[in-house]
């Protein structure tokens, strides 16, 4: 296949944050292992730079959701907290 196919086509998405940082690493070897050939190196490159931005989305969801539960978490424990000031007021 051509690289000129290749790049039509792109390489495949990763499935997971986990997926995206091994392939990085992969790619970090690579390029710091030898020297690839120019257009392979940029190739390698791009691909890196789409990874990152992959993970890095993955992380910003991770953090939101963590926040979000985080949240609920403790509205749950002040509410809680709340309700047990109020027993033991009646007491």
């Amino acid at each position: 296949m051509s690289a000129a196919k290749k790049s039509a086509s792109g390489p495949k998405e990763p499935k997971s944050f986990e997926e995206a940082l091994e392939r990085l690493e992969e790619i970090v070897e690579e390029l710091e292992g030898g020297e690839p050939p120019l257009e392979k190196a940029v190739a390698l490159y791009e691909e890196g730079v789409r990874l990152f931005r992959f993970s890095r989305e993955q992380l910003d969801a991770a953090q939101k959701r963590v926040e979000e539960l985080a949240g609920e978490a403790e509205e749950a424990l002040s509410l809680h907290s709340f309700e047990d000031e109020e027993e033991d007021e009646e007491e």
